[in-house]
């Protein structure tokens, strides 16, 4: 079927984890008052990351 997220190497796994903490911690910082005005162009470029990070790793077989 695929290879399930727990198996992923220990690098990967912490590849995968600092780009969702990326994403989430800039979609907080978004709405905040004093945000920085780069904030959006960061989160986009963030989320690029993360999905092709996935990408790649569902186009090696693993299921995420």
């Amino acid at each position: 079927m695929g290879v399930v997220v727990s198996e992923l190497s220990p690098a990967e796994q912490a590849i995968l984890q600092y780009l969702r903490n990326q994403v989430d911690r800039l979609q907080d910082e978004r709405y905040r008052q004093d945000a920085r005005p780069s904030i959006a162009n960061e989160l986009q470029i963030a989320q690029r990351d993360l999905k092709q990070f996935t990408s790649d790793l569902r186009q090696k077989g693993y299921n995420i």
